[in-house]
């Protein structure tokens, strides 16, 4: 094990000598390659644009001079001689013009073109070609509607330099045009001048195609044609290094600059192993550095492997355990060195992850239950909501019902008593008579309990008082029914309790319908817990439980529902819960219930104090 450790220790301070040396090296590198690069590439964006705005200010002088001619001569009223005539002067004065015409309405040449022969100074030969091209990108129409216009630019077969038509309107009224050809002769010195410096420059049309560019020059290559794609799409200057020359196997670092308010571009690039010359030699300078402390760290690794081995490799064992999660013996802390200093940084930084674990997962487990506890109450608000909704349109059903029910019920609860007083007992009849009354009577229980299912809102916020009271009325109420069902009571009512807002009577029939249908779901007996409670002193909490058979959870959702019911008990018609759950509602409440099939329900109410500054949801 030493002598393994010992050779990887000589590796590790080989390594340590010369990755940085390497590190560095390439770091400076790469800052001067970056700095060359911004520098250079600033100059080549400079250049440029530099270019770009000489062909511009060339294209609008170009059309400045038009202008003035137009403005300066009598084109409007002039036959075919006479435009002839009067064109040779200004195509004279202005060196940059091949030629000139001058076209009406409906673009047809009033007189054919004017333009100079070889021998009298012409800056571009004018040929049938180059006439083609020129009809075919004048801008006629454009500056017939605008004023002045400026047409694509274009290169004859054959020609160095490109061209550009331009086009200005005679008069303000006028449907006559000026046209001319605008050479670009003069920006194709200025690329083969840059060409002779190691360079390459381009003029771009809109399309990315070539208009001027050096005499032995083959065209843009692919990466070339991207930048120039690149900066015409962004409408801003791009530089970056790309392939071109022949077999575009040369690198440039070169820049493309859009021509102001033409739509063209410039490309103008650098040989980048001239741009970036000394670069190389911070590159060349880095690996000499490197050998040299490849030598030197391999001496001092000699000297440092052996000291070193055993404490690294009890740390070695420790590293190891603590990543497989073992609680590893500690490592010795003896002596003051660097290793010794390790050791104890290792153990407090194991004894602090251990801690750090521990308190992870804690926050985890209470994460969790608290998730689970809010998840468990947003679906309790959404069941008691889709509840409320099913309610208020079954009260609006049931209060209507009611009101059309009650009067035609009132009168025959008259005539069936005034006809049970008429006729003696006993007697068959009277017998019919009595069971008829009492199947009306109760219709009118129902018919009560449906009205004031939709009239307990209406009753107002109430008055403070005691809710152990309603919940002992109601026990009493009740006393005798669990007596005769065989129910245990156990109740325990907490004292003293905070006051509720609320109507003693309808509180006391939430407990007694409560109270009853837990009475319902133990036929043959059981018992019954009544607890009365505070919750942090802010509200009131009311539970029944129960230890009946219990609720099947497909119908937990639908126990609030008026004539919903689960039992089979004659006479029940399903309102006592539904008339708990409005009043409860009412008072601004919640109630929830807690079953489980065979074990038996639990149903819990809270009431909000009466100075509790919000209502429960």
């Amino acid at each position: 094990m030493p002598v393994r450790f010992a050779s990887r220790l000589m590796l590790v301070l080989a390594l340590v000598g010369v990755v940085p040396v390497l590190l560095l090296g390439g770091l400076s590198f790469h800052a001067h390659r970056a700095a060359l690069l911004r520098l250079v590439g600033e100059l080549q964006t400079q250049a440029a644009t530099d270019f770009a705005r000489s062909c511009r200010q060339l294209v609008l002088s170009g059309v400045d001079h038009l202008r003035l001619a137009t403005g300066s001569l009598p084109l409007e009223g002039l036959g075919s001689a006479e435009a002839s005539q009067v064109l040779g002067i200004p195509l004279r004065q202005l060196g940059a013009l091949n030629l000139l015409v001058l076209v009406d309405g409906e673009g047809r040449a009033l007189a054919p073109a004017v333009f100079l022969s070889p021998e009298e100074g012409a800056r571009q030969p004018v040929t049938e070609d180059s006439l083609g091209l020129f009809a075919r990108h004048a801008p006629v129409e454009l500056a017939r509607a605008t004023g002045a216009a400026i047409g694509a630019p274009y290169l004859p077969k054959g020609s160095r330099g490109g061209r550009v038509a331009i086009a200005v309107r005679v008069g303000e009224g006028s449907s006559r045009v000026l046209l001319a050809e605008l050479s670009l002769a003069e920006l194709s010195a200025r690329v083969e001048e840059w060409a002779r410096d190691a360079g390459r420059a381009f003029l771009v049309d809109a399309r990315g195609e070539v208009v001027v560019g050096a005499a032995d020059s083959d065209g843009l290559s692919p990466e070339e044609r991207d930048l120039v794609a690149e900066g015409l799409a962004r409408g801003a200057p791009v530089v970056r290094t790309v392939r071109g020359g022949a077999g575009a196997s040369t690198e440039y670092l070169a820049a493309f600059a859009p021509v102001p308010e033409l739509g063209w571009g410039v490309v103008v690039g650098r040989e980048a192993g001239r741009a970036l010359a000394p670069a190389e030699r911070v590159r060349r300078t880095t690996l000499l550095g490197a050998l040299v402390a490849l030598a030197a760290t391999a001496l001092l690794g000699l000297v440092l492997a052996r000291g070193v081995s055993q404490p690294v490799a009890r740390l070695s064992e420790g590293v190891a355990a603590l990543a497989a999660g073992q609680d590893g013996p500690p490592l010795p802390e003896e002596g003051r060195d660097e290793l010794a200093r390790l050791a104890r940084a290792f153990n407090h930084m194991a004894g602090e992850l251990r801690r750090r674990e521990a308190e992870l997962r804690r926050w985890s487990e209470e994460l969790r239950q608290r998730v689970d506890e809010r998840t468990r109450q947003l679906r309790e608000a959404e069941e008691q909501i889709a509840r409320t909704r099913r309610l208020a349109a079954l009260g609006s059903f049931s209060a209507g019902l009611a009101h059309e029910l009650n009067n035609p019920l009132t009168g025959i609860l008259g005539l069936l008593s005034l006809a049970c007083e008429e006729v003696p007992a006993p007697s068959p009849l009277r017998e019919n008579l009595d069971m008829v009354l009492d199947q009306a009577r109760r219709m009118a229980r129902i018919i009560r309990q449906l009205r004031d299912m939709t009239e307990q809102e209406r009753a107002g916020t109430g008055r403070p008082l005691d809710p152990a009271r309603p919940v002992r009325a109601a026990l009493e109420e009740v006393r005798e029914e669990l007596s005769s069902r065989g129910v245990t009571l156990t109740c325990a009512l907490g004292e003293p309790m905070p006051l509720v807002l609320g109507h003693a009577e309808q509180l006391q029939s939430v407990v007694s319908n409560l109270l009853r249908n837990a009475l319902t779901a133990m036929p043959g007996g059981g018992t019954l817990s009544v607890g009365l409670g505070t919750v942090e002193g802010d509200a009131v909490c009311l539970s029944v439980k129960d230890t009946g058979k219990g609720i099947p959870e497909s119908l937990r959702e639908r126990i609030f529902d008026p004539f919903f019911t689960t039992k089979d008990e004659p006479g029940r018609v399903g309102l006592g819960l539904s008339v708990a759950h409005g009043i409860v509602q009412a008072h601004h409440g919640r109630i929830r219930v807690e079953s489980t099939e065979g074990l038996g329900t639990t149903i819990t109410v809270i009431f909000p104090a009466a100075g509790a500054e919000a209502h429960l949801v």
